[in-house]
């Protein structure tokens, strides 16, 4: 691994969207953004990246990234920001770097770039600059995926939360979902209960347990604290006989005792291919 500064973003001003355009040939670990002098991290928002033009990851704001990164026990500084596609408490190479971004020619990549809107700050002597931890170049496809939706609730309700399945489907790693109210969130899987509604304080407790650090305000349902890569909650396939069956039914439901308005980011793996 090394680490390798990024071309300049383009249009980097305040009130604008302004881009980066990262270079192919390599393997991404983690790409960070290094921020000073009038730009932090609360004026950054719709934080997005796309490959080939197409979405694969979106932030609302740079605060609910570092939720992710501070629960997975990541660094966090208000001059700093990391894009983590890595999974550093893996028990294995593989497991740490399945998600990384290879953007190759092999991979089927022909574009790699990263969006910011930038909100009001002055412009005069800002520092906006991104580096990377890279590797050797390489052919996988897989990618971390991260997908965010919002749903807002008048008064206490158990509400369904949509995730791709079947043909469309992905290996789910967590959900994080900012809330004020939510109780509990509740997975099935075709009928079979795969994520009992576990009250937010012995979910946390649990969490603690595999070392992870939950964040106030927010509640991870986390499929793999164990950090084991076969515990992702596979929504495309099941096995039958041995062999691979779609997924007919994904049933996810929130919880919440009063209004509230749910931010829910579904983090994964998925491939390349099926943005």
């Amino acid at each position: 691994m090394r680490t390798i500064k990024l071309p300049a973003f383009q249009n980097a001003t305040a009130n604008t969207k302004t881009t980066l355009r990262l270079p192919l040939g390599v393997c991404y670990q983690k790409i960070y953004l290094r921020l000073g002098t009038n730009v932090a991290k609360a004026v950054m928002s719709n934080i997005v990246l796309r490959l080939n033009n197409k979405e694969f990851m979106r932030w609302n704001t740079a605060a609910d990234m570092d939720v992710l990164n501070a629960y997975k026990g990541n660094a966090i500084n208000a001059s700093f920001l990391v894009i983590d596609f890595t999974e550093r408490q893996a028990r294995e190479e593989v497991g740490m770097t399945l998600g990384t971004i290879a953007a190759t020619q092999e991979a089927g990549v022909q574009d790699f770039t990263l969006e910011i809107d930038m909100g009001n700050f002055t412009p005069s002597g800002f520092v906006l600059e991104a580096y990377a931890d890279v590797e050797s170049p390489s052919a996988n496809k897989i990618i971390s995926r991260v997908m965010v939706q919002q749903k807002t609730l008048a008064a206490a309700s158990e509400e369904m939360i949509y995730l791709p399945f079947g043909p469309q489907g992905f290996q789910l790693k967590r959900l994080i979902i900012k809330n004020t109210n939510l109780a509990n969130v509740r997975v099935r899987r075709d009928g079979v209960e795969i994520y009992e509604a576990l009250p937010v304080a012995l979910a946390n407790f649990r969490q603690q347990d595999f070392r992870m650090t939950p964040q106030a305000g927010y509640h991870v349902v986390d499929f793999m604290p164990d950090v084991l890569v076969s515990n992702a909650l596979n929504t495309a396939f099941t096995l039958a006989g041995g062999k691979g069956v779609p997924v007919q039914n994904l049933d996810v439901r929130a919880t919440v005792t009063g209004a509230d308005t749910l931010t829910i980011y579904a983090e994964g793996y998925a491939l390349n291919g099926q943005l």
